[in-house]
């Protein structure tokens, strides 16, 4: 194993010695596109073989749109803060029939989880590591385990674009107009989508104190100030009255088996009985000991977009922590399979960590060494869990037809997944 390490690590320096040649060209870009789409519809083909809202899917992004206007409530906050993107699929979403709705949001969905993948090979990262390091991490990152609810979800898309956010904020700077605009319309809508732009923006402040201080990074860190200040009034005057409230149920026990159970062996084996297993409170505390080394090594040891993201995702996880959206006492239910969505980001950094120990030049050969092990383990999470249970057919075409023949006026309720969620439409 640590000659593996060290053919890696051999690779990183011959690449990273000639940048430009660390550039995916327009035809590798094109095929990782499509293969990382079929690699996320083949780990639940019925997102498109049988598409079928989820819960807020149709509860909140479809129902509203279509009862009230997709248009008029764009910018309506939901649970405190505002939820562009899926607002904006779901106004889209009216220009085509109900039967062909859910397919929409899904590869809406699917573009989004994506499409961090592509920017990541693109030039803008050639100095970050080689390209062959740069895919590999790609393909963990869409082959994650334990994350079922953000794969193919245009509910849960605001962590994709939390996550493409901030690899804006850490790329090179754009030299392009066409760069510029892609940069542009990611902060704007994803700090638009969900709460992260508040958390992000200080980063992304002593960044550009630290390490970047260009116009266009100016730029683009007003844009996202703006869209922070936007969400904190959203929150100001919502947040409360739209967030489950209750006590949390915290304990030390409980934060080592959260962080053990779904954030470091949740990335390399997927779902466990860690949290279920009483004796085992030992090893959740050495399994989180262990994990959190891993990342204080980096933020010690790391490029500073590494240590970025690390904060990044630890901010985000503590945020998760200190207000979920679950009914009380709280921790308790992030010890099961609901909420995988809290995880996404730390188990990426997590992932990222790990792959950096194991290419890292500077590293020590036991640092190398216990990383491209813990790599390989996660190889066994990922068959486990490469293929995630199907939607309950409820039928939606057969729903979605009845509702074409009711005559104006009329209402339908159609059940949707998971089990006890339905959404009302009224025939305009």
């Amino acid at each position: 194993m640590p000659q593996v390490a060290d053919s890696i690590l051999k690779r990183e320096i011959t690449a990273t010695d000639d940048p430009g040649s660390n550039a995916a060209g327009w035809w590798l870009q094109a095929t990782v596109f499509l293969v990382s789409v079929l690699l996320v519809i083949s780990r639940r083909p019925d997102a498109v073989t049988n598409p079928q809202f989820w819960a807020e899917d149709g509860t909140l992004w479809y129902a509203q749109a279509h009862n009230l206007g997709g248009w008029k409530i764009l910018f309506q906050p939901v649970a405190g803060y505002f939820c562009t993107a899926p607002r904006l699929a779901a106004a889209l979403a009216q220009l085509v029939p109900l039967a062909a709705a859910p397919l929409l949001f899904n590869l809406v969905a699917i573009f989004f989880q994506v499409l961090p993948v592509n920017f990541f090979l693109s030039s803008r990262f050639a100095s970050v590591g080689t390209l062959p390091t740069r895919l590999l991490l790609g393909f963990l990152y869409l082959a994650l385990p334990n994350s079922f609810d953000v794969n193919a979800n245009i509910t849960n898309v605001q962590w994709h674009l939390a996550l493409l956010m901030c690899l804006v904020v850490i790329a090179e700077p754009a030299t392009s107009q066409w760069w510029r605009c892609f940069d542009v319309s990611v902060i704007l809508l994803g700090s638009l989508t969900g709460p992260f732009a508040i958390l992000l923006w200080p980063l992304a402040a002593v960044a550009w104190g630290w390490k970047r201080r260009g116009k266009w990074t100016l730029v683009l860190l007003l844009t996202l100030a703006g869209g922070a200040l936007l969400q904190v009034i959203a929150l100001l005057r919502t947040g409360n009255a739209a967030r489950v409230q209750g006590i949390l149920g915290a304990t030390p026990v409980l934060f080592a088996k959260i962080l053990a159970s779904q954030v470091f062996l949740g990335a390399l084996l997927g779902r466990n009985n860690l949290p279920y297993r009483h004796s085992y409170t030992l090893h959740a505390v050495l399994i989180t000991v262990a994990g959190m080394a891993a990342l204080a090594y980096a933020l010690l040891r790391a490029r500073w977009e590494l240590k970025l993201f690390v904060v990044l995702a630890s901010v985000i996880l503590a945020a998760a922590l200190l207000n979920p959206m679950a009914n009380p006492p709280k921790w308790p239910a992030l010890l099961t399979a609901w909420g995988v969505r809290y995880w996404l980001l730390p188990m990426v950094a997590f992932v990222a960590t790990l792959l950096w120990m194991a290419a890292g030049n500077r590293n020590p050969r036991t640092v190398r060494f216990i990383a491209v092990a813990a790599l390989l383990l996660m190889s066994v999470g990922i068959v486990r869990e490469w293929r995630y249970p199907r939607f309950a057919d409820l039928h939606f075409g057969a729903y979605a037809r009845q509702f074409s023949d009711l005559p104006k006026g009329s209402s339908l309720d159609i059940p949707l997944n998971p089990t006890g969620w339905s959404m009302t439409l009224t025939k305009r």
